[in-house]
């Protein structure tokens, strides 16, 4: 594989598992067709078991921040 996609950045490879952060915004739907193509270029290159993990993001919305564990 030459490189990753602009829009992805790698965050780390342990064994198979390949754990991706997005740089950018976009649609679910183009999401996850370059993330789909990722794992079907990653598994013809690189592993036959490759699989594709976005990096968990924390809760961004201020509000629920604030209410949680608030209970009404």
């Amino acid at each position: 594989m030459q490189r990753l996609p602009p829009e992805v950045e790698l965050v780390h490879i342990k064994g198979h598992r390949v754990t991706v952060r997005m740089v950018a915004e976009m649609p679910t739907s183009e999401r996850g067709h370059l993330l789909l193509e990722l794992v079907k270029c990653l598994r013809r290159e690189w592993r036959p078991d490759a699989e594709v993990y976005l990096e968990p993001r924390g809760d961004m919305n201020k509000l629920r921040q604030r209410l949680r564990g608030v209970k009404v």
